[in-house]
């Protein structure tokens, strides 16, 4: 009978001694370039949420748009030893050397929504961040098909800035070459900024006499620096101009008639969908792609989401249907 219990016994802390390995949580470490920006405090929140829900723990830092600070947390982060890094790089140019360190530490890496160029990630998630530029170009030629067109780009350090200007110049470039649209400027805002952007508008409406028909804005935190700049000169909604992210801001200057459209990137899919591959390769299993992209080094597996143009007409079945922002939020 002692012998039976003894057996028992034994049997019982090899039991929870398994189920506990088997229930070893990933630990995630979330480098995000900048919180100062409503985009991303969304994208952590909705991330978070679901990592923790699949039994994940997620340690977040933010850069505040500094390179060198996001370096420094990626080490930090090592240095926990979290399972996977999820880094949204302010610069995704200069991240190779702490990526190389991680996966010698045997670390996942998955960038998110930028892509890390010349580094060994193991996945990378975002939108065809391409079609991004040519529905804010077309939505703009549909307002404005000819006149002077003033462009404003993002952060010239990150990749996705220069494919949206990619897109918009796929649209524009023949309407350029025919002489309907006359391109009077051209500049980037540093870290997406719009105290950047409203400095940029007000020099070029300076240079320009006022004579802008049209801004090309990259996201709405430029297009709300810019049209700070138009306002002054009692040109807000009489100039069209573009945007990106249906930030709350941005989707009220579309009702006002302030600024024209915004791209809209359903961006809890885009978060969730960030946290299940994330969990699963902290478990060492393989995520399912819908497209490779080449960083320089190698063809990564990544999974790409649909991004949609949203104006006044739509924006009830789409920001507000998806829960994106509340009626009030928008219409109060």
């Amino acid at each position: 009978m002692r012998l039976n219990n003894i057996a028992v016994t034994i049997l019982t802390a090899l039991t929870l001694l398994t189920s506990g390995a088997e229930a070893k949580s990933v630990t995630i470490g979330m480098a995000i370039d900048d919180l100062r920006l409503e985009r991303w405090q969304k994208d952590r929140d909705i991330f978070v949420k679901k990592a923790e829900s699949l039994g994940a723990n997620v340690f977040v830092q933010s850069a505040n748009g500094n390179e060198e600070t996001q370096m420094a947390q990626i080490e930090n982060m090592i240095n926990r030893g979290v399972d996977v890094l999820v880094i949204i790089p302010y610069n995704g140019q200069v991240l190779s050397n702490v990526v190389a360190e991680a996966k010698r530490e045997g670390i996942k890496v998955l960038a998110y929504d930028r892509v890390i160029n010349n580094a060994d990630i193991d996945f990378y998630i975002s939108f065809d961040n391409e079609k991004v530029g040519e529905m804010q170009a077309r939505s703009i030629l549909q307002k404005v098909p000819s006149g002077n067109y003033f462009l404003m780009g993002g952060s010239p350090v990150d990749n996705n800035a220069k494919l949206f200007r990619k897109g918009q110049m796929n649209v524009l470039e023949p309407l350029i070459q025919s002489g309907k649209v006359k391109v009077v400027g051209d500049q980037w805002a540093d870290a997406w900024l719009a105290e950047n952007a409203l400095k940029i508008m007000e020099n070029a409406l300076t240079a320009n006499r006022n004579q802008i028909d049209a801004v090309v804005a990259s996201n709405d935190a430029t297009a709300g620096g810019a049209i700070q700049a138009l306002a002054a000169q009692g040109l807000a909604g009489k100039v069209a101009i573009s945007g990106q992210d249906a930030d709350l801001a941005g989707i009220k200057r579309i009702v006002a008639g302030t600024q024209t459209m915004t791209v809209y990137k359903p961006i809890t899919k885009l978060a969730d969908t960030a946290a299940d591959i994330s969990v699963q390769l902290g478990e060492g299993k393989t995520p399912t792609s819908n497209a490779t992209l080449n960083n320089g080094l190698k063809d990564i597996p990544s999974y790409l989401l649909t991004p949609i143009a949203v104006d006044q007409s739509n924006i009830d079945s789409t920001i507000i249907a998806d829960g994106f922002h509340s009626k009030a939020q928008v219409y109060q």
